[in-house]
């Protein structure tokens, strides 16, 4: 443009020049000077056509310096683009959001941006928008994403408006980055879902609540319509085998006696299941004797084991103190793994320990174990073996009975002890049970530590077993010891010294022939100081500690140590003698009347004059007209049932300083309904089914309470 203005200066000099020198006469007017001003005006002509064309060529790139401005400017990305599908103009933020440079974009093909998955559809698209160019948003209703330089996609929008120019017609397209709104749509549409999934869990909950309760109300319901006929199988099978009968007739009683057990066993552990599932089993927590709960667990399960010539021991720990906890939940745990031991053992022995595993001035943390020589467990079976209903072996219910609830109970009532459980077992090799529960100590310390000093005992047994227990209580009663097994052992053994006083422990199943001889030769040892311990002897095994202790101390003919106390037990004999004559009878409320049968033969047993009543209206009547030493309560009768009698009683007692003692005889056997019982103002409670043994320690419980 700067050369043309030059040419057209220069040719306009020429031709005023030309004219001038005309005009004033020194030049003679001829064809040829007339010619070279028209030359030089056409020329002039020619250079301005020429410079209207640059100046509209010129007003072009203001509208795209206009337009560049515009996009420039944007918060948005904007990207220009010809008909051919060419980039020809882009800003700063689509080098953002695509992370490349306008270099690398400008004359690209618009797919360059497009995801591979969508590039073949659209240059279709594109032809489309060009044959109907409206401005209008690109893919309306369908998700649509760019692709960076990286190879990520992003979600975006896209508005795409039509440029018509001079140069011909383009395509702006306006592109939005919806990344923040589409990950705030997903936390919506994600939150709605949880809100949902909640309200339908709290529905599900509830259904499960509602199930639970059914499942609860009908496991107790199912116990008490069981419990009410097994009271009076119990009972009579109990009262049959205090009766003379044959031998034949007696090992019948015991069947039934055993069937009786075995089905109450059954409604326990389903009724301690359901319970431990809906969360509504709580310890106990008392003073106790570890060592007497072991035992007396041990004793029930040596029953079954003489009968199948398995030897029963049990070894406690003389250092573990009197503990506070709950020893009907411990008794539950030991009777349920040495009830299995047992069963699943046909030859052999179990051994029952308690060691001290921690021990703190408030807390002692006990190691129990359960050791067998029975049929062991496969690997494969261990992993879920204190799951519920899981026996080691398929046959294993059909073979040795059971459900599978016992181990699954245990474990969980031993965490509720705040302890672990756990098995180590091979096929053919036994099984060793463990579990460690967690006590407080007892405040009150009521026996003190056992001292023998002085005298040495020879330990006669080949059960090498029996023999390392025995001496373990010998060591903490700082007595010496010797373990012998033959009548050379014993004359080698005894030493010629006289100063020890020598007691011979002899395991009556275990010793031979010759040691019995040489036993019953005085100048060995004198009968008085021999304690025979087995089978038919006044000391059976398993072995307790507080037993051993006694025999060995009359052996000796030594008095026992002023600072020592043992457990008295009684014998089945004793707990079910005759109770001494009451002033009054006792009252007895139950709508059964086979139970009332049972219960008058029971309490004759008992030696104790009792009245009956069928209802709850009834018993409140009597109370009302005669004074009564006890009353035995049913709780589901006609009428009025047990609770609201005993509140009834209790509210005419509140106007007088009369109180009767009211046991609860029910078959509801959750903690709650004993809970209710004692919350409706009775004193003792007693689940069905009732043996003589629970009658007379509910009698003397509520003579030791009114006893001043």
């Amino acid at each position: 443009m700067e050369r043309t203005l030059h040419d057209l200066r220069n040719d306009l000099a020429v031709a005023v020049a030309g004219m001038e020198a005309l005009i004033d006469g020194k030049l003679a007017p001829t064809r040829e000077h007339f010619t070279d001003v028209l030359a030089s005006l056409e020329q002039i002509d020619a250079h301005l056509s020429a410079l209207r064309s640059a100046a509209r060529d010129a007003a072009a790139p203001g509208k795209e310096n206009l337009l560049n401005a515009i996009i420039e400017g944007s918060p948005y990305a904007k990207v220009v683009v010809n008909q051919q599908g060419r980039i020809t103009l882009i800003n700063a933020q689509t080098e953002l959001l695509f992370g490349y440079t306008r270099d690398e974009l400008l004359g690209q093909s618009i797919e360059l941006l497009v995801p591979e998955r969508f590039r073949s559809h659209h240059p279709r698209l594109r032809e489309t928008f060009n044959k109907d160019p409206v401005a209008r948003p690109m893919g309306a209703g369908r998700d649509l994403y760019g692709r960076r330089k990286d190879g990520s996609e992003v979600p975006i929008e896209i508005g795409i408006n039509p440029i018509a120019t001079d140069a011909g017609s383009f395509t702006l397209a306006t592109v939005t980055d919806i990344t923040e709104r589409k990950r705030a749509e997903e936390l919506r549409l994600l939150h709605a879902g949880v809100q949902q999934h909640a309200t339908e869990l709290e529905g599900l909950n509830a259904q499960l609540a509602s199930a639970s309760r059914f499942k609860t109300q009908f496991v107790a319901t199912m116990s008490h319509e069981l419990r009410t006929p097994l009271n009076a199988i119990v009972g009579s099978a109990e009262l049959l085998g205090r009766a003379e009968l044959d031998e034949r007739a007696r090992a019948n009683v015991q069947t039934i006696n055993e069937a009786a057990e075995g089905l109450l066993t059954l409604i326990n552990s389903i009724l301690d299941f359901s319970k431990i599932e809906a969360g509504k089993i709580d310890l106990q927590s008392t003073p106790f004797l570890i060592e007497a709960v072991l035992e007396s667990a041990a004793d029930v399960s040596a029953h079954l084991g003489r009968r199948k010539g398995v030897t029963v021991h049990t070894y406690v720990d003389p250092l573990i103190p009197r503990v506070q906890g709950d020893p009907d939940r411990l008794r539950q745990i030991l009777l349920n793994l040495m009830g299995n031991a047992v069963k699943f053992t046909d030859a052999g022995q179990v051994v029952a320990r308690a060691l001290p595993l921690r021990m703190t001035a408030d807390e002692i943390t006990v190691h129990f174990e359960v050791q067998d020589t029975g049929i062991g467990i496969d690997a494969n079976v261990l992993p879920r073996l204190f799951e519920p209903f899981v026996q080691g072996d398929a046959s294993a219910s059909r073979k040795f009975g059971g459900t599978g609830l016992g181990l699954s109970i245990s474990k969980r009532l031993v965490a509720l002890m705040g302890g672990e459980i756990g098995v180590e077992s091979e096929p053919n090799l036994g099984s060793l049970f463990w579990f460690t529960a967690t006590f407080g100590r007892a405040s009150e310390q009521t026996s003190a530590k056992r001292s023998l000093g002085g005298i040495g005992v020879l330990i006669v047994s080949r059960d090498e077993t029996f023999a390392h227990i025995v001496e373990g209580y010998l060591t903490s009663w700082q007595m010496r010891s010797l373990r012998v097994s033959s009548r050379a052992e014993i004359l080698e053994s005894l030493p010629a010294d006289t100063d020890t006083m020598w007691v011979a422990i002899v395991d009556a199943d275990e010793s031979h022939a010759d040691v019995d001889e040489l036993l019953r030769d005085e100048r060995v040892i004198p009968p008085a100081r021999i304690v025979t311990i087995g089978e038919g002897s006044a000391v059976r095994k398993p072995v307790r500690q507080s037993y051993l202790f006694d025999a060995i101390v009359k052996a000796s003919g030594i008095r026992k140590p002023a600072d020592v106390t043992t457990p008295a037990a009684l014998s089945s004999a004793a707990q079910t003698a005759p109770l001494p004559g009451l002033l009054r009878r006792i009252l007895i409320a139950e709508d059964n009347a086979r139970l009332r049968r049972l219960l008058k033969f029971q309490f004759d047993e008992l030696g104790i004059p009792v009245e009956f009543v069928a209802d709850g209206l009834a018993a409140v009547e009597a109370v009302r007209h005669e004074r009564y030493a006890m009353v035995f309560m049913d709780c589901q009768m006609p009428n009025m049932d047990g609770l609201s009698a005993t509140r009834a009683i209790r509210a005419e007692e509140a106007k007088t300083d009369r109180h009767v003692p009211i046991v609860a005889m029910t078959a509801n056997a959750f903690a709650e309904d004993r809970a209710a019982c004692l919350a409706a103002g009775m004193d003792d409670y007693l689940a069905k089914p009732v043996r003589l043994a629970d009658l007379r320690a509910a009698i003397e419980r509520s003579w030791e309470k009114s006893t001043p």
